[in-house]
């Protein structure tokens, strides 16, 4: 999926999410040979694992802990309107962190 489909694809939920999240997400957006859910579920543990490696981080945290948890809860989302039967194993890689 190109970045600009991803956009467009973000773009398109509804509700939208806050603006200044939405442009946390888009700013996340890249190219990338995945499943849709599996590139989301992906950006979701990078952007937590960004956090995670700010100890001492604060506030300004707040915005990544958010984008983190939507790319994750779109990723469920993207997988249902791919193939539901794939939930399991999405949430499966999602615990694993990313590990097949």
């Amino acid at each position: 999926m190109t970045r600009q489909a991803l956009v467009a694809w973000l773009r398109s939920r509804v509700p939208a999410p806050p603006a200044g999240l939405r442009t946390h997400l888009e700013a996340t957006a890249g190219d990338s040979a995945e499943p849709l859910p599996e590139h989301l579920a992906r950006l979701g543990q990078e952007v937590l694992a960004r956090v995670a490696r700010e100890p001492a981080g604060g506030r300004e945290l707040a915005l990544d802990l958010l984008a983190a948890d939507a790319l994750v809860t779109y990723a469920f989302e993207a997988q249902v309107e791919l193939d539901p039967a794939g939930l399991v194993p999405l949430a499966e890689r999602v615990e694993a962190g990313g590990e097949p």
